[in-house]
């Protein structure tokens, strides 16, 4: 069976061999580069704005200037770049709302998902995140990645969980729900969506209670359909409040097995849970 090819990776493998991986660095000079004019301007009603004729190999990007944040911004910046040069996106231009920046919710039109993506690709490339992969993912390592390369922790962490090989999830949400998540192929299990349950911490700091500032066990089931799941499963949690957006961004990662499987062993001792393999439900066995 021939291995299915993400267009998303072929284009910005593409970029990246074009302009190097410090085009997230550098990407004013790389719109101009490609044909893109950027320019800044206070507005309300979006974050972003491609501008072209279709059929002519030009444009204009639009950024908010009321922008905070410079890693938005240039997330943003990024965003409007991919919906310049993906293929199936060349006749699109218009502007993007705030809630289409940074933003992985199913309900999104694909466009601003893929352009979503784009933005991630160029902005922390691959090869940069090696480093962070030996380890669980955690606000630490978050944090290193936005310093690195100059991104949010929103945008950190959806990169981080798309390449890592641990049992781990990214959850966005607002105003007491779950938006979206993005886990790693490994993670397996679904978040539940929708209203927050008590048992999480990611709850509490939309109360404004004081949760810890590191990865703590909580009930599995709090975050994870119960169905399959062990009795008394844990999963770590470490949630962060974002007062400036109303929502709490949430790492969870799963330290011990919580799958109830008749070949499930009991703990991870001895274990390396990054070859559990999801085609077979199979554990490898203690060495």
């Amino acid at each position: 069976m021939s291995e299915i090819v993400d267009p998303i990776l072929v284009v910005t493998d593409s970029f990246l061999g074009r302009f190097g991986l410090d085009a997230g660095r550098r990407l004013p000079d790389v719109a101009r580069a490609i044909g893109l004019d950027v320019v800044y301007r206070q507005v309300e009603s979006y974050e972003g704005a491609l501008l072209r004729i279709k059929g002519v190999p030009r444009g204009c990007v639009v950024i908010n200037s009321g922008i905070r944040e410079e890693s938005r911004q240039r997330f943003t910046l990024a965003h409007e770049i991919g919906h310049f040069v993906l293929p199936d996106q060349q006749d699109l231009s218009a502007p993007c709302a705030r809630e289409s920046i940074e933003n992985w919710e199913e309900e999104l039109k694909r466009p601003e998902l893929d352009a979503n993506r784009f933005a991630a690709e160029i902005l922390m490339p691959r090869p940069l995140l090696e480093a962070y992969l030996r380890s669980e993912p955690s606000f630490e390592s978050l944090r290193s990645i936005a310093s690195l390369c100059g991104t949010s922790l929103t945008a950190s962490g959806f990169q981080l969980m798309a390449l890592t090989s641990f049992r781990a999830s990214l959850v966005w949400s607002k105003k007491g729900r779950v938006r979206w998540c993005k886990s790693s192929e490994d993670f397996v299990r679904w978040v539940k969506k929708g209203e927050l349950s008590e048992g999480t911490f990611a709850s509490d700091c939309f109360k404004g209670k004081r949760v810890p500032d590191r990865l703590e066990p909580v009930p599995a089931s709090a975050w994870l359909f119960e169905k399959g799941l062990k009795e008394d499963a844990k999963i770590w949690e470490h949630s962060l409040p974002l007062p400036s957006y109303s929502a709490v961004l949430t790492v969870l990662v799963m330290r011990e097995i919580v799958e109830a499987w008749n070949d499930a062993p009991d703990s991870l001792d001895g274990l390396d849970p990054r070859e559990f393999t999801l085609e077979r439900r199979r554990w490898p066995t203690k060495r």
